[in-house]
């Protein structure tokens, strides 16, 4: 009997793990941002094989906020913002957008690549962050080489750019969660100190808590000014000095 042929196809390369979260907790978004930008070229530039740039683009109500590893890389992002029609573009609507080289120009975006190579650049890849439902946002890498963005490339920024959401989330989340923390704290202080300002006016003028709010309050309205800062200039009067409040954490 006669040999039979047998045709494998090669197998489509995993995605690398990454871990559970990037650490992207920061004072904002945009510093945020950054801080998934180097994140995305530490983790991917060594298997493109040269050192990649990256920048992040989330939509906003109140516009587009982009942060990268370099001015060319952000500046690349922002390229078809007004126009809305090229590689960025169309990772933001949800779709990944690969430029692979400089010998085959995109039908696609043909007049993206006087940019690209203008900046430096001579491949692109620009990946979907999925951060929530109905979110644009998307994650761009480039290259100063040609090729740099391989089949296991595009397959290794794909599966980071489902971490990189879930960790801006997450750091996003927590922003909020500190910011709320604050403002309760200030709340409570500025009760606190009132009810301390009214606790001396009750001494000194043998009256119950209402008429000493109302003291107080009558203080603030004659002064112009709120009855927290009324409250904070008697204390800060006393021999002593106003007395700390701690929250317990």
């Amino acid at each position: 009997m006669g040999s039979e042929l047998r045709l494998e196809r090669a197998p489509y390369p995993a995605p690398p793990s990454f871990g559970v979260l990037l650490d992207l907790r920061a004072p904002s978004d945009e510093a945020s941002l950054q801080l998934l930008a180097q994140a995305a070229t530490s983790a991917l530039s060594e298997l493109a094989g040269c050192t990649l740039d990256c920048a992040v683009s989330v939509v906003r109500p109140q516009g587009t906020l982009t942060a990268g590893t370099s001015s060319g890389a952000t500046g690349l992002a922002q390229w078809d913002k007004g126009t809305g029609d090229g590689p960025v573009s169309h990772a933001l609507a949800g779709h990944l957008a690969h430029l692979p080289n400089s010998y085959s120009a995109a039908a696609q975006w043909p007049s993206y690549w006087h940019t690209l190579s203008g900046a430096g650049y001579r491949s692109l890849l620009s990946v979907p962050l999925h951060l929530h439902a109905g979110s644009k946002s998307a994650l761009t890498l480039v290259a100063r080489q040609d090729d740099a963005f391989t089949p296991s490339v595009v397959v290794a920024a794909s599966a980071f750019s489902k971490l990189a959401a879930s960790s801006y989330v997450s750091a996003a989340e927590l922003r909020a969660a500190q910011a709320t923390v604050q403002h309760l704290q200030a709340a409570l202080q500025g009760r606190t100190t009132i009810d301390v300002a009214c606790g001396l006016i009750m001494g000194q003028n043998r009256c119950s808590y209402k008429a000493a709010f109302h003291i107080l309050a009558q203080a603030s309205s004659h002064r112009n000014v709120k009855a927290r800062v009324v409250a904070e200039t008697m204390l800060r009067e006393l021999p002593g000095g106003a007395p700390s409040t701690h929250f317990m954490e």
